[in-house]
Formats: C-alpha cells, structure tokens, sequence
C-alpha cells in the first residue's frame, strides 16, 4: 500500500517528503524500499534482527550514516545537544500519550479500542510536538472522570500483532460491534512506542540505538522481549483474552503467532484467537462470526 500512495502520488506526506528514512526490517519492506528508491531518496537503515552488543555497535554504526547523510543533503549540523533535545521533546511526548492510553485499564475502560486508534494515528501525525503534548494533556485531563465507553461486562481484549491504523481499523471495530473491550494495542502504532524511554546518560547515538533496537518485533530472532511485554500487559490491563492480527503475506507476525499463542494459553492460561486478514472489506462478514464465536466461548 506504501509503494500504492508513491506511484499514485496520493500521500501528501510522501508528496512533501525531501527523503525517505526506512529501515530493513520484513524481507516485503526492505525490496519495496528498492524499488521506491526510483521515486525518492531513499537513505535505508540495515536493522540487524538480532539484540546482542555485536547488533548494537551496528546498529548505532547505521545512525552515524543517516547523521551524515542528513547533514549532506541539508547543510545542517546535528550535534549531541540537538539530538538530546529532540529525545527529551519526543519522551514528553510519548509519556502524554501513554497516560491517554493508560486511561483504558480503568474497569470498565473510559475508551473505545477506536478511540484509541484515532488517538495515537492523529498524534503520530502531528509535525508540531508541543502542540500534540497540549492535545494530550488535555484529552487525558477530560477523560480523567468521564463515564465508561464499554457495557462494565464486556469481554477485556489485549490487540498484538501487526500494526493498525485508521484504514486498517476493521478488526477493532468488528470486536466492539460484536461486545469486546479492546482496552490495550500493543504494536508499533499504539502501545509499543510509548514503552521506548530514552532518559540514559551517554552518547545519544548510543543510547537511540540501544532502545530502538530492544523493540519487541517478530522480525527480530529470537524475540523473547515480546512475551514479557505480553505477560506485564496482560496483567496491568487485567484483560480476558489475546487477539494476534497478522496482515496477509507478513510471514514474521504470522509463523511467531504459533509461539505466542502457545505462550498466551499455557503461561497467561488466557483464551487466544489469530487472526490473518488485509486491509479489505471482503472477510468482514466471515471475521465477524469467528469473532462472535470468540467471544461467546469467553462468556
């Protein structure tokens, strides 16, 4: 869809972009990248996929490359004190954002799994950093006594997998309109990023490669931080069952979704679904009876 939005010249965001800063993750990704490289620069980052000391020093190795290239291409100077401005801007920001989301372990949740969605996609598009925080506090401070969103005894539903956005909405939507609480996103648009701190002291290259490169995602190999994110999320938002959605043709997600589910049942002792879809609308009536089905069993 990606490479869909370049060759249609229907992204504004790509339309405005002067560089596209990628990194190698899904062996999909890292080809569509190549092939965007006709439309855009493109400067991509060669992600290691494993979290030892050995994939570090690589990988702090690729950011001193896009700090040069940056500073070539735009007649700029990044310097340690930028750098640590610009982390200590984006925390602030990812700390309002997790209080919006932390909102949602309240029983029952003041949010919709939508609302959630629609949070973190606008947030992540706001260009104006303080004016997104302001945006935060705010909804945080509204929600802080608003009423439930869900019926008090609906089924409390943890979302991994993928990521998902407004667009690619569908199987959230389809769990509240079959009755779920979807009180928890953990992939890389909602929850997982808020859980990136950058507060160490040091180099900043360092301490941007270290916790970038300890993200919990099914390219990395093994990948054993995701079941403890998964064990303390499912606890602190005391949910009832685990939903793993996988895009069609995201093999990583999809051959993982075996050990999770096997995690999920035997060490959470919790109910797990998988569900492989795409982003169109033609399974919706065949997702909404195998998620109607779901959550009969756990009533």
């Amino acid at each position: 869809s990606s490479f869909g939005f370049a060759l249609q010249d229907s992204c504004p965001y790509l339309a405005a972009s002067d560089i596209v800063v990628a990194d190698a993750t899904c062996d999909g990704k890292k080809k569509m990248y190549e092939l965007l490289a006709a439309y855009k620069p493109v400067m991509l980052l060669q992600l290691p996929q494993i979290q030892d000391e050995r994939a570090h020093a690589y990988w702090r190795e690729q950011y001193a490359l896009l700090v040069a290239r940056l500073e070539q291409d735009f007649g700029v100077r990044i310097t340690e004190e930028k750098l640590r401005a610009a982390m200590d801007l984006t925390s602030r920001l990812r700390q309002a954002l997790k209080k919006v989301l932390d909102l949602a372990r309240r029983r029952p949740s003041p949010l919709r799994g939508l609302d959630l969605l629609d949070i973190c996609f606008r947030a992540s598009f706001m260009p104006d950093y303080e004016q997104a925080i302001r945006l935060l506090e705010a909804i945080h401070a509204e929600l802080q006594d608003a009423p439930a969103a869900v019926a008090p005894d609906a089924p409390r539903i943890l979302l991994t997998g993928v990521p998902t956005g407004m667009g690619s909405h569908k199987v959230v939507q389809l769990l509240e309109e079959c009755g779920a609480s979807v009180v928890c996103i953990d992939n890389c648009t909602c929850y997982k990023k808020v859980l990136l701190d950058m507060k160490e002291e040091g180099d900043a290259l360092d301490v941007l490669a270290r916790r970038y490169l300890d993200m919990h995602c099914a390219v990395m190999s093994p990948n054993p931080r995701r079941y403890s994110v998964l064990r303390e999320l499912a606890r602190d938002f005391a949910v009832d069952a685990v939903v793993d959605l996988t895009w069609q043709g995201c093999q990583p997600y999809d051959v993982e979704s075996w050990s999770v589910k096997k995690f999920v049942r035997e060490e959470l002792g919790l109910p797990f679904l998988q569900v492989v879809t795409d982003y169109s609308g033609t399974d919706t009536e065949q997702l909404k009876v195998r998620l109607e089905a779901f959550l009969e069993m756990l009533a």
